[in-house]
């Protein structure tokens, strides 16, 4: 006995587990922040790393979730995008207080992380750093918008057609028409 082939409408429909979704999309921001602080210690800002971010975190929602991106799933890739270059800023700039401390101590940059005066020295300057890098801050986040823009676009146009509201049956159903009688 053969059972019959599940046409589109009868097949079961694809949940979006957004938790599970939302786990694997983050493993892009640590990513996306290493590139980052590679990068600014070049001294360089760039929109590449925005790009990478939202495309892998879009990948690794989609393979978490089940395959879908529904609104949820653009709304956690938009966030991860977000966070990753203000998280990165913070790191670029205690990288650069790190490479302060290694020319003035002789400590290696691990020794000076750990050293216990390390982090009241920088918290107690951190707004001094802040002002001064503000105009990074802001090519930062335009230029993770304009790396991320086509991919959260993507993303959003995704949920957009997923989220289109299938056509239910009718409450009250029409009686149907007495068919005529072609003989009578």
């Amino acid at each position: 006995m053969t059972t019959p082939a599940l046409s589109e409408s009868n097949q079961p429909a694809v949940l979006e587990n957004v938790v599970r979704g939302a786990i694997f999309a983050l493993l892009a921001l640590p990513v996306g922040v290493i590139l980052w602080v590679v990068i600014w210690n070049l001294g360089v800002v760039s929109a590449i790393v925005a790009f990478v971010v939202a495309a892998a975190a879009a990948w690794l929602y989609r393979k978490g979730s089940g395959g879908r991106v529904g609104f949820s799933g653009a709304l956690v890739i938009s966030g991860v995008v977000l966070a990753t270059p203000l998280l990165s800023f913070y790191c670029g700039l205690v990288s650069d207080w790190v490479r302060a401390v290694v020319d003035q101590t002789g400590l290696n940059p691990i020794q000076a992380l750990a050293a216990p005066g390390f982090w009241p020295s920088f918290n107690s300057v951190f707004g001094e750093l802040l002002k001064s890098d503000l105009p990074n801050l802001g090519l930062a986040l335009l230029f993770g918008a304009l790396g991320a823009f086509t991919v959260l676009r993507r993303a959003f146009a995704s949920a957009r057609a997923q989220s289109t509201p299938v056509p239910l049956e009718p409450l009250f159903p029409r009686p149907e028409q007495p068919k005529a009688d072609p003989e009578g």
